[in-house]
């Protein structure tokens, strides 16, 4: 059963992720991958902590990487965090074969230009989503199971097939 979502989203853990999807799906594990949450001590407990009754994994891209075929085969559903668009593609790079991300939030910063209410990219963020659509990964923007989801290519132009 193991990784039933993964997701991009500039906040990490938060509501959406915890009272949304967890509802829905019911995550035994949350991973948060982030290199520097997994160099502060101080973070990883803080996210340690975040979600009662859920067992948090704070690793590097690096160990999640190395780590994700075997989650993939552990019981009950785990869910898969990233911050960013570059992280879900070093992570892709380093080895963990995602077919489908949920870009559940991208939020404004100053040279980024809307997509929708929720999702805003960057060149940057475009040279890595397209890699990852190159590696056959599926980007999803939905913020809540609720939502309509729709490929990030139907809302950005330049990422259209």
């Amino acid at each position: 059963m193991s990784w039933a979502l993964h997701r991009i989203d500039d906040r990490l853990i938060h509501g959406q992720v915890l009272v949304a999807w967890g509802a829905r799906l019911d995550p035994a594990r949350i991973w948060v991958v982030d290199d520097g949450v997994a160099a502060s001590e101080w973070e990883r407990v803080l996210f340690r902590e975040a979600a009662p009754g859920i067992d948090v994994r704070v690793a590097s891209v690096a160990e999640a990487a190395a780590a994700h075929a075997a989650e993939a085969e552990a019981p009950r559903a785990a869910f898969l965090l990233v911050r960013d668009l570059e992280t879900a593609r070093r992570l892709a790079e380093a080895g963990a074969r995602v077919t489908e991300w949920n870009v559940g939030g991208l939020h404004y910063a100053p040279g980024k230009e809307k997509v929708n209410d929720y999702v805003y990219l960057d060149e940057r963020d475009r040279e890595s989503a397209k890699a990852l659509l190159a590696a056959g990964a599926r980007l999803i923007v939905q913020d809540v199971p609720a939502s309509r989801p729709l490929p990030l290519g139907a809302l950005d132009p330049a990422l259209a097939p």
